[in-house]
């Protein structure tokens, strides 16, 4: 389905809730509570492989006099939970119709972040809803890497929500423990489970912040084959 379809029909059946998305030249954006959202992708390299493997998606919001306005910021303005839903919700969204206009040379996964309201509001069935998003962009769950590092993943909340993932066939990001010695950002990369529910996980170890090509050793012998950061490529509009 065209992009500018997705668009029309995410609007018009009221998935983004209060918001709305919209063509910008190129790109799609969205607009929520008085913020205009923009869709930034960094570069996720495979350091055996010695290429891009994925993206990972983060938000640019910007208020109407166009000054920006950080993530943290803009999700403390939300009051309740069932606006937490439907702004988290359009953000993947929108994260994810800009992915796929690139998707003839982008390819990989795409890392998307759920909030830690949002696994929380979510009574049940989590992933549905955006599943049938996906499957209007021509993703499958199998594409998605949900990151959920800022969650209390001990509790039965999200022990449910990852529960549901994993079902749907979602990948899952969580946080790993720091290595003696390695003061970089970790999270590993759970495979997921099949939509036949296969519970094998086939964790992957992604180190943030590769600054320099000396530090690849060092993230090598501390056993991270994926790695991210400015050596690789800043966030940017377009995928790499």
């Amino acid at each position: 389905m065209p992009v500018e379809d997705l668009i029309h029909h995410v609007n018009l059946t009221g998935l983004a809730g209060e918001g709305s998305l919209y063509q910008a030249g190129d790109h799609v954006a969205a607009w929520f509570g008085g913020l205009h959202l923009h869709s930034l992708f960094e570069p996720v390299a495979d350091l055996e492989r010695e290429q891009i493997v994925g993206h990972i998606a983060h938000l640019s919001a910007h208020n109407a006099d166009g000054q920006a306005v950080p993530t943290v910021d803009a999700y403390a303005r939300l009051e309740t939970n069932a606006a937490v839903i439907q702004f988290d919700r359009l953000i993947r969204t929108l994260h994810a119709l800009n992915f796929l206009a690139q998707r003839q040379w982008a390819g990989g996964f795409l890392q998307l972040a759920v909030h830690p309201r949002h696994l929380s509001a979510v009574r049940q069935d989590h992933g549905l809803v955006f599943e049938a998003i996906l499957k209007r962009c021509g993703l499958a769950p199998e594409d998605i890497l949900l990151d959920v590092r800022g969650s209390d993943l001990s509790a039965p909340a999200v022990q449910q929500a990852l529960a549901n993932y994993r079902q749907r066939g979602y990948r899952i990001s969580a946080p790993w423990p720091h290595p003696a010695g390695v003061p970089i950002d970790q999270v590993v990369h759970d495979a997921g489970a099949s939509a036949a529910g296969n519970t094998q996980t086939l964790p992957r170890r992604l180190a943030n912040g590769l600054l320099h090509a000396g530090d690849l050793a060092i993230f090598r012998q501390a056993g991270f084959r994926l790695a991210c950061g400015p050596l690789i490529g800043r966030p940017e509009s377009r995928c790499r």
